[in-house]
């Protein structure tokens, strides 16, 4: 009973970390973007539409590799922002403001889930937060297990994840088989395969997305990708991830709807009322 007790305290410790982090992200983020809005508009209503309001270049001290000294170089291109493109402009920040707010979600999702799993089936009071250590022990336990009933271990995108609860778990076997809305073809376990390559787009290939990467995608959730992303060519002709920023908010949700309720059947729970969601 007494450990029974430590799970539901440790289960809602991990909860107020996740829901920390991803409510503080959203709500900054719908802020800004709804004050900005506001403070373009009432600019706009006062200002020439043609003032250059902000330029920069681009410099680096050419160092000397014994003392440390040395001059500061310029680039010739510049960057210059004016008030007739401001729009697009606020377009392209929180482009990659989302995609930095994906990366940092989808983080405290993975946390959030193995910290569930760590208390739930490795029966440690070892807290994953800031320690690698732990987040790799839990990881490896998990392997562990895979190998020991015969499951062909694959790590890609965190599958061995969704690959260790479908095994303990067949009430969350079933739930990651069913699509995530009514209205779309991704069931859950793509939803979490997408979103974790998503992860490595930001974090590795700098929001850069390849011909393969792309139908990688496209073969696991494309009805949730072409809502929620466009795919827009830079100045080097790379291919880049942007979000939709009017969509954003219901993307976010998703990763909500995902993580809480795969925790919820991990617990054997009928409802989030022991996290505190009523």
């Amino acid at each position: 009973m007494e450990n029974y007790k430590n799970n539901e305290n440790e289960i809602l410790k991990a909860f107020e970390i996740y829901k920390n982090i991803v409510f503080a992200t959203g709500v900054d983020l719908s802020f800004w973007k709804s004050f900005m809005e506001l403070s373009i508009n009432e600019y706009k209503k006062g200002n020439a539409q043609s003032a250059e309001l902000f330029t920069a270049g681009f410099f680096v001290y050419n160092l000397s590799p014994i003392n440390n000294q040395g001059s500061l170089k310029s680039h010739e291109a510049i960057r210059s922002i004016g008030s007739n493109e401001l729009e697009k402009y606020k377009s392209d920040f929180f482009s990659w403001i989302s995609n930095l707010v994906i990366l940092k979600t989808y983080n405290a999702l993975e946390i959030f889930i193995l910290q569930a799993i760590h208390i739930k089936y490795f029966s440690s009071d070892k807290d994953l937060i800031g320690s690698k250590k732990v987040v790799d022990d839990v990881n490896n336990e998990i392997k562990t297990y895979l190998k020991e009933i015969g499951a062909n271990l694959d790590t890609k995108n965190n599958r061995h994840i969704i690959q260790f609860l479908k095994a303990k778990s067949t009430t969350i076997s079933s739930f990651l088989d069913i699509p995530v809305r009514i209205d779309l073809n991704t069931n859950w376990e793509n939803l979490f395969e997408l979103i974790s390559i998503l992860r490595n787009v930001i974090a590795h290939q700098g929001t850069v997305i390849s011909s393969d990467t792309h139908n990688e995608i496209k073969s696991k959730a494309k009805d949730i990708f072409q809502h929620h992303f466009t795919l827009v060519k830079d100045e080097n002709d790379y291919i880049n991830l942007h979000p939709n920023n009017e969509q954003f908010s219901n993307f976010l949700s998703l990763f909500n709807d995902l993580s809480l309720n795969i925790v919820k059947f991990m617990f054997d729970k009928e409802d989030l009322k022991f996290i505190g969601m009523n």
